[in-house]
């Protein structure tokens, strides 16, 4: 595992921007220290995924749904993550749901106006005799 994490890494930028918007961006930050916090968050992610992967084999199946995600945090005492995740969980599907709808309302009314203009162009040509 600790082969794995060396040869993963988190964008500098990014992990510069979470600890700065976490410390209200009035704190410095080490180069060092967000080295550590880049590590700590993927010795997290691993650990918690090779736990939910274990959920996902004990039910025979290959895919990680979302539930082993929250059964394995919750194995791995951090319960009080489940709810926020659950909620963040929700407002993502629900945006989603939002930005479907939104491009499926803009199809619906684009091909009455490709049509409107396929009449206007007709009626703009030069008639041939």
């Amino acid at each position: 595992m600790s082969d794995e994490i060396d040869d993963l890494s988190f964008p500098n930028a990014v992990i510069a921007r979470l600890m700065n918007e976490a410390l209200d961006g009035s704190t410095t930050i080490s180069k060092e220290a967000r080295i550590a916090m880049s590590r700590a968050a993927l010795t997290f992610i691993l650990y918690i995924s090779t736990t939910a992967n274990q959920y996902a084999s004990n039910a025979k199946r290959k895919t990680v749904t979302v539930q082993d995600i929250f059964k394995a945090l919750q194995t791995n005492q951090f319960d009080m993550l489940v709810e926020p995740l659950q909620e963040a969980l929700k407002d993502y599907q629900e945006q989603i749901r939002k930005k479907k709808e939104e491009t499926s309302k803009k199809q619906q009314n684009q091909p009455e106006s490709t049509a409107e203009n396929n009449d206007e162009d007709d009626n703009n040509e030069p008639e041939t005799e």
